[in-house]
């Protein structure tokens, strides 16, 4: 048995697939490229998988990881699923893994957000400012262009859906529609590189951080 462990894209159209539909969606692909998934044990057996945590409907995924177990596993077998795949979704990279689960590595999340109403990037950056080092919410705020660069913590009470609140709340935004958002990386915060350390940045050296 493989825990194979993907970083995928999801974007277009497909940023509206919710969190909850993305099992049923990657294992029907999986069976359409004759992967064999592991099953669980108990009355109602299903495939055995881990997602990342979990992310709005609408937003941008850039690099999302997860978790599935197969029973056997090659780089055919990958590109045969990257093909079952509907369009918007694609997996970026693939490897075996080891070591602690996803939930247990996925801690921090760094987004890009631009405005498509009239608020400026000062106005978001002002409201979101208070945020930085409140309860892990914000790590950093950086401005970058014609987006603002956001490191986040302690994803499942302060992701980016705070960051929306705390924006309508205090009606800079109109809502959602009102801002791009994208979510460029999940992993670990470096308080000493003072960045958000990508999963599959160690992922990619063959360790994961």
């Amino acid at each position: 048995m493989s825990r194979i462990r993907i970083h995928f894209s999801k974007k277009g159209y497909a940023c509206f697939v919710s969190h909850i539909d993305l099992p049923m969606l990657f294992g029907r692909a999986a069976r359409r490229a004759g992967l064999h998934p592991e099953f669980t044990q108990g009355f109602s057996p299903h495939p055995k998988l881990a997602l990342g945590p979990p992310l709005p409907v609408g937003v941008i995924a850039l690099r999302e990881p997860a978790d599935f177990w197969f029973s056997e596993w090659n780089d055919d077998l990958l590109e045969r699923w990257k093909r079952s795949l509907p369009a918007g979704i694609d997996i970026v990279g693939a490897n075996e893994a080891e070591g602690p689960s996803l939930n247990k590595l996925c801690t921090a999340a760094e987004y890009s957000i631009k405005s498509i109403c009239d608020a400026s990037l000062r106005e978001i950056v002002d409201v979101l400012r208070p945020l930085l080092g409140s309860r892990n919410a914000l790590y950093d705020i950086e401005e970058r262009g014609e987006e603002l660069s956001i490191s986040s913590g302690d994803l499942e009470r302060c992701g980016v859906s705070l960051m929306v609140k705390e924006l309508v709340s205090s009606g800079v935004i109109p809502g959602w529609r009102g801002l791009r958002i994208s979510r460029s990386a999940v992993g670990g915060w470096s308080e000493a590189e003072h960045r958000v350390i990508p999963l599959m940045e160690g992922f990619e050296h063959g360790q994961e951080r």
